[in-house]
């Protein structure tokens, strides 16, 4: 039996492990967030300066600000197609909310217009039809 790189923690487990091994990460925290979140190993995150990559934002709905984790901003800077779920984490809320609802703190933009001018910079990273369409399945059974 093989084994499978965790996107979450990136130690390779062994494959009859994985699913009890990924269990772990998406445990449901008191706060409502996930225990982990998949983010590129280190090595493959972007590694300049973050000086002017805004960091915080507030949730337009509840008006509650929230910081993003640098592991998880590295890795959509350098690969923006990475989080196809367009949400993020609203701390007032309690809950994963909309990109659209959410705007930064440091410049206004909302996430959506900003993750979209991400990812039309990097059109060589796009997920083909068939893993957004399973993607976007899942999205609409959970």
């Amino acid at each position: 039996m093989g084994t499978i790189r965790c996107p979450f923690c990136h130690e390779e487990i062994d494959e009859g492990a994985y699913a009890v091994h990924e269990a772990a990460h998406l445990k449901t925290r008191p706060d409502g967030q996930q225990t982990d979140y998949v983010t590129l190993p280190p090595e493959e995150r972007e590694q300049g300066d973050l000086a002017a990559v805004p960091r915080a934002y507030t949730h337009r709905k509840c008006g509650a600000a929230t910081g993003m984790p640098e592991e998880i901003i590295r890795s959509y800077l350098q690969n923006p197609w990475l989080y196809l779920a367009d949400a993020t984490f609203c701390t007032g809320c309690g809950k994963h909310v909309p990109f659209r609802e959410c705007e930064w703190i440091e410049t206004g933009e909302d996430l959506q217009t900003y993750m979209n001018r991400l990812r039309d910079e990097r059109p060589d990273l796009r997920p083909g039809i068939l893993k957004r369409m399973l993607f976007a399945v899942v999205r609409l059974l959970s």
